[in-house]
């Protein structure tokens, strides 16, 4: 037993003179820590509007921007897809690489420690002496750090932690563009819906208007060109139903892979209604997006990473300081291993004379970056506030529009039913109840179509502003 405490008793010691090398050899290091960092990037955001053309009053959500909308059916395939959406998987598999990536890169802040043992055994062959074997045991202890005397480490440890926020918030963005790309497929299954439900009432209308006009055409109170004209315009409407029975299907596919399936249950696509959309929310100011928006506030961390990294690179080009220390047992036999020993300390001071200026290029390479991550971030918060005003432009246009064209229906309606009015009554052609008829479904489809794209402009409208919401993935 005593070999074996003299063994730990010799180790504490060398590791409490090494840790006593280290702590003094920091300190003298911790001084040139900053001035190493890298220049601070100056005029890093471009200008911000200091508000939007169009604003609104309401309070602030903090809930899921979808639930405003008001239906359980879309809240539903929302919660489906966050959890089995293939790619937002991969941002979450993205983001768990650069927390280990930060792990590792701050483990050479501490001292590394190993053992290693083995045994060998060798058996010689001699005329004389006959057959002669020899037997080894040994057992060693190393330890060895590097003193961060230019903050290369720091810098490699706090931009790697840097890139892992950005990654975080790569993960948010990716949500954020899955809740809109699935909301606005919602929404066109909605509408191809109600293009169907459109479709086969006009075909019951027109049906019961064939029926009429074969009715009177014994009376000679419609023609043959009647009957072949309402014939045809009752084959149009079928052959438009086709188109629209098939994007319902690829439609439903397409949401079925967003949720990360192959198929979904029809029972979670039965609505057939528009939902209401609620006012506006509250827009706030431009500047709100660099804390509301997930990829901008990556940008911003990826520059900032960006200022450490080059900082790695200066203090890489300066000689780099380690330490070690190792301790050895051998023996012929187990019982004799710690009857001789060998320690060895060491310090070691390297760096490069003439690199052909490989050092000096990979600098000017990192900064290179960080220019490109700066302009990456100034066009993320330009195009964040366009893609605000443009939702909002967009929204305000097709709520006219829907307006508008409701006007027209209902003056349609009008014109309809006095144009059958006078048909029926043998004082008007069948050409102008027919012309009347497709106008007024050509009114229906738009309108439809502008009531899709004012919800849609909602949810631009909603991707554009981000929120605290993604703060609780």
């Amino acid at each position: 037993m005593a070999p074996v405490y003299l063994m730990v008793e010799r180790i504490v010691s060398y590791v409490r003179f090494l840790s006593a090398g280290i702590v003094l050899l920091s300190f003298a290091g911790c001084s040139s820590i900053g001035a190493y960092l890298a220049p601070h990037l100056e005029d890093r955001s471009p200008d911000v509007p200091s508000r939007y053309t169009l604003y609104s009053e309401e309070a602030e959500a903090s809930g899921p921007w979808w639930e405003a909308l008001g239906s359980s059916e879309l809240d539903r395939l929302v919660e489906k897809a966050i959890s089995g959406n293939f790619s937002v998987q991969e941002a979450w598999a993205r983001l768990e690489q650069t927390r280990y990536a930060a792990v590792k890169a701050g483990a050479d802040l501490y001292p590394a420690l190993n053992f290693s043992a083995g045994s060998s055994y060798t058996e010689t062959k001699q005329k004389a002496a006959g057959k002669l074997s020899t037997e080894e045991w040994s057992l060693g202890f190393s330890a060895s750090y590097e003193v961060d005397l230019w903050g290369r480490i720091r810098a490699e440890r706090e931009s790697s932690l840097l890139l892992a926020q950005a990654s975080e918030n790569d993960v948010k963005a990716a949500v954020l563009s899955l809740t809109g790309q699935l909301a606005e497929n919602w929404l066109k299954l909605i509408s191809a819906k109600q293009q169907e439900i459109l479709f086969n009432q006009q075909l019951q209308v027109q049906q019961k208007l064939l029926d009429i006009i074969k009715f009177r055409f014994p009376n000679g109170k419609s023609t043959a060109l009647d009957i072949y004209q309402q014939q045809q315009t009752i084959e149009k409407l079928r052959t438009a139903l086709i188109p629209i029975q098939s994007s319902q299907a690829r439609i439903a596919r397409l949401l079925a892979l967003l949720t990360g399936k192959t198929s979904l249950d029809p029972s979670l696509l039965r609505q057939s209604a528009f939902p209401q959309l609620p006012p506006v929310p509250a827009l706030g100011i431009p500047a709100d997006l660099l804390a509301q928006r997930p990829d901008i506030r990556s940008a911003g961390l990826k520059l900032k990473a960006s200022e450490w990294e080059v900082s790695t690179a200066k203090a890489d080009r300066l000689p780099a300081f380690k330490i070690s220390a190792s301790h050895r047992y051998s023996g012929d036999e187990i019982a004799s291993l710690f009857d001789n020993w060998l320690l060895n300390l060491a310090a070691n001071l390297s760096g490069a004379v003439f690199d052909g200026s490989r050092r000096k290029a990979e600098v000017e390479r990192v900064r290179a970056i960080a220019n490109e991550r700066l302009a990456a971030y100034r066009k993320t918060v330009v195009t964040a506030i366009t893609e605000v005003e443009d939702a909002l432009t967009e929204e305000d246009q097709y709520t006219r529009t829907v307006a508008s064209l409701e006007k027209q229906i209902r003056l349609s309606q009008e014109t309809l039913r006095e144009a059958r009015r006078r048909y029926l009554n043998g004082s008007s052609d069948f050409v102008n109840v027919l012309k009347e008829e497709l106008n007024f479904i050509e009114l229906q489809q738009d309108t439809i179509t502008a009531k899709e794209q004012m919800i849609a402009a909602r949810i631009h409208l909603q991707m554009a502003l981000g929120g605290s919401w993604l703060d609780t993935l």
